[in-house]
């Protein structure tokens, strides 16, 4: 592939379809060079993108690796999203998310893997998810959404709460306190906190 001048890399995003079948593909490396000066950058990944091996993924990030320098370190950040207890709060549509922080974002992720037991996103319930990924050193917003699937779709979000992983001190406050819906509140399915 061969593009313009993309800067200095310090990660990479891979991320595949769900096709009908597709059992997943492994990864086990990804190289890079820089066509003028030949210099190269290297990706140490030997996991699977799938939705039935591993950690269920199909979407992955990995740092760069370059000689004589420490890689960036890849966080598993705890995602919480906290729905309302007004009637009609749940939602069974697809909510997607998007981290930025100091160090860029996470591109989309699909929250469908929650940490807790029962559906995800219903009704006064705080669901926590997984995202993996390079370090965004400090988080500076989000970006949350839904598909709009389904009978009565839209959802009120209380908030959302992050931490970098499970032993953090430091959680980052995403108040929200409205509704995702295409009738109720912003009038939007998407927002940004």
């Amino acid at each position: 592939v061969e593009t313009e001048d993309v800067g200095d890399v310090y990660k990479i995003r891979v991320s595949c379809d769900i096709l009908p079948d597709f059992e997943g593909w492994h990864l086990k490396s990804f190289h890079m060079q820089e066509l003028h000066t030949k210099q190269e950058v290297n990706f140490d990944c030997n996991c699977w993108l799938s939705i039935n091996k591993e950690d269920q993924e199909l979407v992955k990030e990995f740092p760069a690796v370059h000689e004589n320098q420490r890689p960036l370190p890849v966080h598993k950040y705890i995602v919480s999203i906290h729905i309302g207890d007004h009637w009609g709060s749940e939602t069974f549509a697809n909510v997607y998310i998007t981290l930025y922080g100091k160090r860029g974002d996470t591109g989309v992720r699909k929250l469908h893997e929650s940490l807790v037991k029962g559906g995800p996103f219903q009704r006064n319930k705080i669901d926590s998810f997984l995202i993996e990924a390079v370090s965004l050193s400090h988080l500076q917003k989000v970006v949350v959404g839904h598909d709009g699937e389904g009978y009565g779709a839209g959802m009120y979000l209380k908030m959302i709460t992050i931490k970098e992983s499970e032993d953090s001190d430091e959680e980052w406050i995403f108040p929200c306190w409205n509704w995702l819906d295409t009738h109720l509140g912003i009038c939007e399915t998407v927002c940004e906190i």
